[in-house]
């Protein structure tokens, strides 16, 4: 096996996260023959084509060889058990190189359980990995704003929020956080060997998911625009009007400042820690799409300009429809318009926490990236461009009208 031919393992491949690694993994980032091999391990069944990969039209030799591996059970037994797993179902399980673990369960009436839930699938698929990966270089894994306290009403810190604060969380919010604890562990674990960690810290994550999203604000959002388009703008209204749709949320949530990250430049930035343990290890790592945070003031007109309508400011109408409301109340439509596909691949439990956004975040949280450029990454793009991209991925899958 030649110095860069890296065998990278992506378990949670079809989630938002995950699956903006294995995209990049798959388009050669960063650069043709870095990685040799790439595992997609999935919870359900699903085929190549269904991923939606969009390299899935190139050359077979001109990217790494994919394999997708489901019903992995990372929830019960012991990290023995796991790794017969694994060693049973993925190929060459011995020469796995980078680890992406992009899982994390989430249990919305106990937060302490959720915890402990995560720690433990934490503990096995680290142990798994120790039995059965002895050339592993690199495990990355990533966690998120929740990390810098912004459940909190008000938030915690002062934005820009740097990686410092990670370790300085109220001890009654921090046991409801599993990303110290991650830390602790992947700690214990690497010591004396030859692989580190990196967590890698995104805030609101805009891209694609081949199976939809609990967490996804794009897709939320793009469910729901579609359909008011359909509704209220392109499907009735008279040739050349236009018709306005009112920004889900408060003035407030409308001016924060926050920094958003794309699909793409998530994928790349957790490569780029995996291939740069020298920099990039035992550290926390801010990732946004530009350092020079964003507002929904400035998006939202051009999220909506792109279902053909005019993005205004929050409604005052007290019994207006929430986006999840609306979706749920119109969601016929999809089937009538043969989209049958959305009404699997929508956002499911999450909606209620993603109707909130637009309401409870109202102070700033954008991120400093100070600490990733230090490491050598500097890829900047527009924030609205990641918006779009996810837009044209859903409508191609049939996600969306």
């Amino acid at each position: 096996m030649s110095e860069k031919s890296n065998h990278a393992i992506v378990f949670g491949a079809a989630g938002l996260l995950g699956w903006s690694v294995l995209n990049q993994l798959i388009s050669n980032y960063p650069q043709a023959g870095e990685f040799s091999q790439v595992t997609a391990v999935v919870n359900r069944p699903i085929s190549e084509s269904d991923l939606n990969l969009t390299s899935r039209g190139a050359q077979a030799s001109a990217r790494p060889e994919l394999q997708i591996v489901s019903g992995i059970d990372l929830r019960h037994g012991t990290g023995d058990d796991l790794a017969h797993q694994l060693q049973t179902n993925v190929s060459d399980a011995e020469t796995i190189t980078h680890v992406f673990y992009f899982v994390f369960s989430a249990l919305n009436s106990d937060a302490v359980q959720e915890c402990k839930v995560n720690c433990d699938m934490m503990r096995r698929v680290v142990a798994a990995v120790n039995i059965i990966s002895p050339t592993l270089k690199a495990f990355i894994y990533p966690g998120g704003t929740r990390g810098y306290g912004i459940y909190i009403p008000g938030g915690t810190f002062k934005a820009p929020l740097d990686e410092a604060m990670a370790d300085q969380l109220p001890d009654d919010y921090a046991k409801t956080v599993a990303y110290p604890w991650f830390r602790k562990i992947l700690t214990k674990a690497s010591n004396g060997r030859g692989w580190s960690w990196t967590e890698v810290c995104p805030d609101a994550v805009i891209g694609f998911s081949p199976n939809g999203s609990g967490w996804s604000l794009a897709l939320h959002w793009a469910q729901y625009l579609s359909l008011y388009s359909y509704n209220e703008g392109r499907g009735i209204a008279n040739e050349g009007s236009q018709v306005s749709v009112s920004f889900p949320g408060c003035e407030g949530a409308l001016d924060s400042k926050f920094t958003p990250v794309s699909s793409k430049i998530l994928g790349r930035i957790a490569i780029f820690a995996a291939l740069n343990p020298d920099i990039c290890s035992g550290k926390v790592i801010n990732m946004a799409d530009d350092e020079h945070p964003t507002t929904f003031r400035q998006l939202w007109p051009k999220i909506a300009s792109w279902f053909g309508l005019s993005g205004v400011g929050p409604s005052t109408e007290t019994d207006a429809l929430k986006p999840g409301e609306y979706v749920k109340k119109n969601e016929a439509i999809f089937s009538e318009q043969n989209r049958a596909k959305a009404l699997s691949c929508g956002v499911g439990a999450g909606s209620q926490q993603l109707d909130s956004v637009g309401f409870w975040l109202t102070f700033d949280r954008q991120l400093s990236l100070d600490r990733l450029r230090a490491c050598g990454f500097h890829e900047r793009r527009d924030p609205i461009e990641g918006w779009i991209e996810a837009f044209e991925q859903f409508r191609e899958a049939g996600i969306i009208l």
